[in-house]
């Protein structure tokens, strides 16, 4: 089973798209069993799925008021597809202290540290699901650092612009800090979003190609209106639009990323 975090410390990037996409395909197109957990505390993957946070969210998983993942699991309409959802409660929850005490042994911050990884171990012995996506916020939060340390991949959206490759570098630094802990943990490639044909951005490209260190997907995912429409509608765009750019980009995508050819469908 992979468990893959859409992580970037900037917001506006196309994080919260990419994951809500990612797990919509490979649900309704490879026929996977998909648990999408928003760690994200303003709650963007939940509200796109119109599921709402009650009467459970992630929160009460670091808490450790949820006994078992499966109390805070909400189906949507997509068949094979399943959310943990997150709210405002998250904000509260991070290294300040807020934590009720741990009667099971450990501080409150060391168990909710491993909340995500106790949730994929439990979801593996249950046979459960084929894929954890998790939406992480934009910051190096409790919730992030979590759902780093339970992933088998991190997935990075990025925007080609400067200040986008200068929170790559710092991201990038991070995580291998959590690799210390978790040695299993790996960064499987940079995807660039919002895309268009311009020199500068192809510029952007390149050097990202030869410079960052890190994969970078031959897939990107172009500047479309039909994403915004989708958003908007609550659907995936492979639904909403698709045959539209960022459709055919993001099943091109995950194609790449599965271990398939990329045929090229992005241009």
């Amino acid at each position: 089973m992979k468990t893959i975090s859409i992580v970037n410390l900037k917001g506006g990037v196309g994080k919260t798209v990419t994951a809500v996409n990612l797990a919509a395909i490979l649900a309704t197109e490879y026929g996977a069993r998909v648990l999408l957990i928003d760690a994200d505390h303003q709650g963007n993957a939940s509200k796109f799925y119109r599921i709402p946070a009650e009467p459970g969210s992630l929160a009460d998983l670091f808490e450790g008021m949820a006994a078992c993942y499966t109390d805070l699991i909400q189906h949507t309409i997509y068949r094979g597809l399943d959310v943990i959802p997150a709210d405002m409660s998250l904000a509260a929850l991070d290294l300040d202290g807020s934590l009720p005490d741990d009667v099971h042994g450990g501080t409150p911050r060391e168990r909710a540290l491993r909340a995500l990884t106790d949730l994929r171990d439990a979801v593996i012995e249950d046979d459960a699901y084929d894929y954890i996506i998790i939406d992480c916020p934009p910051a190096f939060s409790l919730a992030s650092i979590s759902a780093i340390a339970a992933s088998t991949d991190i997935v990075i959206p990025l925007k080609p612009g400067g200040f986008e490759i200068d929170g790559m570098a710092e991201l990038t630094r991070q995580v291998e800090s959590v690799r210390r802990v978790s040695p299993s943990v790996r960064i499987a490639g940079v995807l660039l979003t919002m895309w268009y044909n311009d020199p500068d951005i192809i510029g952007v490209e390149d050097w990202l190609r030869k410079n960052s260190g890190q994969r970078v997907f031959n897939s990107h995912i172009r500047l479309s209106r039909p994403v915004d429409k989708s958003v908007l509608g609550g659907e995936p765009i492979c639904q909403w639009s698709p045959t539209s750019g960022a459709a055919r980009d993001y099943r091109a995508w995950v194609r790449e990323y599965l271990g398939g050819v990329d045929d090229g469908e992005t241009a």
